[in-house]
């Protein structure tokens, strides 16, 4: 764009890869980066709709277990205990795996017994414990600090620790404290939200989406993330980059208009970016009716396969291309990351992919169990656009063994 004559020709640094379903992204991410702690506030506003399952013997430990809710009370979650189920027409097990698929936190309290099998050959703490892993709920285990420990009790203690750290406790009193640290630091990591701005994952500590206009503000300890976000603000030559910025179940093209960066006596730098909210590329092409299929089912279907590995509908018609997407979770195969960020990182990556591309309007449900051989339980669910004003979409939901 010409400013008169003479004039230095100005240009957009534009970021919008388009790649194939089977390129795979490579994302610099600021692996150091940490959840800063947020405001009483607004961590009682993120527990007001979050329940903890309470599972551990019941005999054994019911000081314990008054102690974990009177915990999860101070937060502000709901605890929910067997205790409080009242009468109900189900059996007793189903009715109690039932509430563990409607909690979003799983606390068990380990002792020393394991509890009397079920037909499933399974403690109830244990079934429970299965339960919760299969629906990808987070998860949190506490052991009683003790040598006397039943054989089976041990063994499922050593199947936890496996996969989870289960720290001791010594009184009530502890384990009410460890409990209400853990579920605040819980907290933290989902109210500092993971940003993606083009390849560049970072974590933030506030945003403010204006509808034009978008402000992030964050703390960045990895130089060169630090250096390529600084980057993104370009020079009297280039107005900045166009990208795709994916945040708290929101994606929108932007223009990074301003970049100002504090560095801190830590050394960690102090990024404040401010974006106009531009149209993105118009890529419709997936929204097509095949055999009947329409663009919900081949978006279902697509996910289906590059996410469980099912089989690629259409393909003995020459139509696979019809549900090509590319997989989400591959830039994290190919560039794995911590245990404490996989999960809000595979989200982020769903969400830059759905909502990004307009596939979905909002992500509904996402949880991501831990590694299992290599595979993890994901369950998913999300809004698809309405094709007609009149209509609402119904939501969509998918589950299975994802390999990450």
């Amino acid at each position: 764009m010409s400013e008169g004559d003479g004039a230095a020709t100005k240009s957009y640094n534009v970021f919008m890869p388009r790649r194939s379903s089977s390129e795979v992204e490579s994302l610099l991410i600021d692996r150091a980066a940490a959840a800063e702690l947020p405001s009483p506030e607004a961590v009682r506003e993120w527990a007001a709709e979050k329940r903890a399952f309470i599972s551990s013997v019941m005999a054994e430990l019911a000081k314990e277990r008054q102690a974990v809710a009177a915990g999860i009370r101070a937060v502000g979650l709901r605890p929910v205990m067997f205790e409080e189920f009242g009468g109900r027409d189900a059996d007793p097990e189903d009715a109690y795996l039932a509430e563990v698929e409607g909690s979003d936190i799983y606390v068990g309290i380990l002792g020393k017994r394991y509890g009397k099998p079920l037909k499933s050959r399974f403690s109830p703490t244990h079934a429970e414990y299965r339960h919760a892993e299969q629906h990808a709920l987070r998860m949190a285990v506490w052991t009683l600090d003790t040598n006397e420990r039943e054989g089976p009790e041990q063994s499922f203690l050593d199947e936890v620790r496996t996969f989870y750290v289960a720290p001791k406790f010594s009184s009530v009193d502890d384990l009410r404290r460890q409990v209400e640290d853990r579920l605040k630091a819980i907290a933290a990591e989902d109210l500092a939200p993971w940003c993606k701005l083009g390849n560049v994952v970072f974590r933030a500590t506030e945003i403010e989406d204006r509808g034009d206009v978008i402000q992030v503000k964050a703390r960045v300890r990895g130089d060169a993330v630090a250096r390529a976000l600084e980057d993104m603000r370009g020079d009297k030559f280039n107005r900045g980059t166009v990208a795709r910025i994916t945040w708290s179940g929101r994606s929108k093209y932007a223009k990074v208009t301003g970049v100002h960066v504090t560095t801190t006596s830590g050394r960690s730098k102090i990024l404040r970016l401010e974006l106009a909210v531009e149209d993105g590329p118009q890529d419709r092409s997936w929204e097509m009716t095949i055999n009947g299929k329409s663009p919900g089912d081949l978006t279902e279907s697509a996910l289906r396969t590059v996410l469980f590995g099912q089989p690629k509908p259409f393909a003995d018609q020459h139509m696979g291309f019809a549900t090509e997407i590319p997989d989400p979770l591959a830039p994290l195969r190919e560039n794995p990351v911590s245990e404490e960020i996989v999960r809000p990182l595979a989200e982020l990556l769903v969400t830059d992919l759905l909502v990004g591309t307009e596939r979905a309007r909002r992500i509904v449900t996402f949880r991501l169990g831990v590694a299992i051989q290599g595979r993890r339980k994901l369950a998913l669910a999300w809004e698809p656009p309405s094709r007609y004003s009149n209509q609402m979409e119904r939501i969509r939901e998918i589950s299975g063994d994802a390999k990450l």
